[in-house]
């Protein structure tokens, strides 16, 4: 099992090539169902937190309210 995602809590530097709004809503998605088994309430609160920023940004792009 993988450890968890220091990129997506803020934790470490991103790649050089930066992930579409949509690769990075996946990941986000895949971290919270990894829950409590990998991250503690606080980072799922803040992936949680993320993922709806990104969700919200989306569809501001997409021409959505």
């Amino acid at each position: 099992m993988k450890g968890k995602n220091l990129r997506l809590l803020g934790r470490e530097e991103s790649p050089s090539r930066q992930p579409t709004i949509q690769e990075i809503i996946s990941e986000l998605q895949e971290e919270i169902a990894r829950g409590g088994a990998v991250y503690t309430a606080e980072e799922l609160r803040l992936l949680g937190r993320k993922l709806d920023e990104y969700e919200q940004m989306l569809r501001n792009l997409l021409g959505g309210a």
